[in-house]
């Protein structure tokens, strides 16, 4: 009789290993199926489902008023041309208007509980993940930038510099679809953004429709990470993840702008919490890393480093082992500096490219609209004087608010040194006044500065007045990417339905008024 080898230790466990894997993986569909189905049933259910069919009409309503690609998209592929224009367009608008009222309606039916610390932290995710998934087949909405995205990847893949010419220099599919506004520009994304367009439009095959789903997994995968993240920073920091999630995250500016308009702001903005969150670790050569990356795309990431410092330093204070705290403080920033660098040089040379991204940043000075509190001065200005020429006030508004920026910015930084708590808040204000005194500014830039929100600890009037900036911002840009701001029907409307939603936020919580004080 032939007696089988009896099995080596190492073989045993490669073989438990492999066979529990399809268990494991059973048992974490079932451990997510019984949490999204608790989250469901529980209180707040009916919420969950009014956001879950709003962002479904307004995936639907995008087909015939979204911004569609030159050939119409899925609604003339499967022969409904008609919803795309005349009275089937008017529907398709309606359907959009009705789906955001209904994703408001949700988002504010949680708003109290979150803010009182009665909400789970697990429905605040499904809130974000069930209202951001139905825009997987969505084209992009409100906003024409994925497809220059993808054309800005195509340019870099056929060897045109992004930075020095517009799509127009590298014309085929992707070009074709870049607003007119917009072929002759060059990009101001950083080296990463550039990188990571590139891969998307090799993965397309050369199909700028299948490159926005491709874009659309990356910007949910990313909005997944910014919601575990803004989870992680809330408990170092002290404050009730559920209402952090909420408000960032399952907001309606994000579900829309971002998972919806596909804006690359979501990339540096991950990277960005993520190297808060290493920071309050103690972890500065991967904070470093963070910053690298996140600067690497976008050159608004620069605002958030300086307050690491603060971080680091409280930190160190709060460590009694640690003799000389502003010693080893100012020794971690230098090494989260050198790192960052080491990063964004790298990511400079793999795309090739060179630094010409630096210049193409003052392409955003073509944009005008109410959003930049210089640009608005700048219009009441001009049309209270009844002066000949708007350019030459707009010029002067602008560097006015640079200069009132810098110096805001360097105010914030040295007036919130005191802990970890308050450079938090010093960040959120620090992007506040990024957003409001920049030259230019979009309703999806506002999104950096809900994600540091309840970090920040505000007031209750503070939050009610970001409730009802949230409702006039998504109301500032129609579903096809056009402004609204420049309509006084419109505005007016944005108006006093943000004004209205204000007023309702502020009876609703009144009982909670000290919830994130």
């Amino acid at each position: 009789m032939t007696v089988a080898p009896e099995p080596t230790p190492g073989a045993v466990a490669s073989h438990e290993s492999d066979a529990s894997a399809p268990a494991r993986a059973a048992a974490n569909a079932r451990s997510l199926t019984s949490s999204a189905r608790s989250a469901l049933t529980g209180p707040c259910g009916p919420a969950l489902y009014r956001g879950m069919l709003g962002s479904g009409l307004l995936t639907l309503g995008g087909f015939g008023a979204g911004a569609l690609p030159v050939d119409g998209g899925p609604a003339v592929a499967v022969g409904l041309l008609g919803f795309t224009f005349g009275h089937g367009e008017i529907l398709a608008l309606a359907l959009c208007w009705i789906g955001i009222a209904l994703l408001f309606s949700g988002w504010l039916a949680l708003g109290p509980r979150a803010l009182s610390g009665r909400l789970p932290t697990r429905d605040a995710v499904w809130a974000t993940a069930l209202w951001s998934l139905p825009t997987l087949p969505a084209v992009p909405m409100f906003s024409r930038d994925a497809w220059s995205y993808l054309a800005q990847g195509a340019m870099a893949a056929a060897g045109v510099d992004p930075y020095e010419f517009g799509p127009e220099a590298n014309p085929g599919a992707f070009s074709d679809e870049v607003s007119p506004d917009w072929r002759s520009t060059a990009t101001p994304y950083g080296p990463l953004h550039l990188l990571l367009m590139r891969g998307v439009v090799a993965v397309s095959g050369g199909n700028p429709a299948v490159g926005v789903v491709i874009l659309r997994v990356a910007v949910l995968s990313a909005l997944a990470a910014l919601t575990v993240l803004l989870v992680m920073a809330a408990r170092r920091a002290g404050v009730d993840a559920a209402a952090a999630v909420w408000l960032a995250c399952a907001s309606p500016l994000a579900v829309i702008h971002l998972a919806g308009g596909l804006h690359n702001e979501i990339f540096p903005l991950v990277a960005c919490l993520g190297a808060v969150v290493l920071t309050l670790d103690g972890r500065a050569t991967w904070a470093g890393a963070a910053i690298g990356i996140a600067v690497a795309f976008k050159a608004t990431a620069v605002i958030v480093p300086p307050f690491l410092l603060w971080i680091a330093l409280s930190r160190r204070r709060e460590d009694k082992a640690v003799a000389r705290p502003t010693l080893r403080a100012l020794g971690d920033t230098a090494l989260a500096a050198a790192v960052a660098i080491g990063v964004l040089g790298l990511t400079t040379l793999a795309s090739g490219t060179g630094i010409g991204w630096f210049d193409a940043i003052a392409v955003s000075d073509r944009v005008i609209n109410y959003l930049s509190a210089p640009t608005a001065v700048a219009h009441l200005i001009h049309a209270v004087t009844d002066s000949p020429g708007f350019e030459d006030v707009l010029a002067v508004a602008r560097q006015v608010g640079r200069v009132a920026l810098a110096v805001a910015l360097v105010a914030v930084w040295w007036l919130h040194r005191r802990d970890r708590m308050t450079a938090l808040r010093g960040i959120m204000l620090a992007l506040l006044a990024f957003v409001v005194l920049n030259s230019l500014a979009w309703p999806w830039y506002y999104v950096w500065v809900a994600a540091f929100w309840v970090l920040a600890r505000p007031g209750p009037r503070a939050t009610t007045a970001a409730v009802g900036a949230t409702v006039f911002l998504v109301m500032a840009i129609g579903p096809n990417g056009s402004t609204s701001l420049y309509s006084p029907v419109l505005s007016g409307v944005a108006v006093l339905a943000s004004l209205a939603v204000a007023w309702w936020w502020w009876r609703a919580t009144d009982a909670d008024q000290n919830a994130i004080a």
